[in-house]
């Protein structure tokens, strides 16, 4: 087994998780987190706090396959969603991209 998730059926994008603000820590503001499809790529990321990543996860998902949705506070101006952590510490800025 590879390990490269080769099935796709719709639109599969790398994404972008900015700390836009943070009082914490492990997770400090203007740090990225790069995912490449399903995987996160550490040597373009900062630290990853998973309890936050489980939190913002579902908006990481939409963003990864291009789902824009106004049900879901996407913001058309800024081409992405916000999140925050559980702890309510850390605010996300979660887009996808092309490189």
């Amino acid at each position: 087994m590879s390990g490269n998730c080769t099935y796709q059926s719709a639109p599969n994008y790398d994404v972008e998780i900015t700390v836009l603000s943070s009082e914490c820590p492990k997770m400090p503001a203007g740090d990225k987190i790069i995912l490449e499809g399903p995987s996160i790529n550490y040597d373009k990321s900062g630290p990853v706090c998973l309890t936050a990543i489980n939190a913002v996860y579902p908006w990481i998902m939409l963003s990864r396959f291009d789902v824009k949705t106004d049900a879901l506070d996407y913001d058309p101006e800024n081409s992405c969603y916000y999140g925050v952590c559980p702890c309510g510490t850390v605010k996300f800025k979660i887009r996808n991209f092309k490189e």
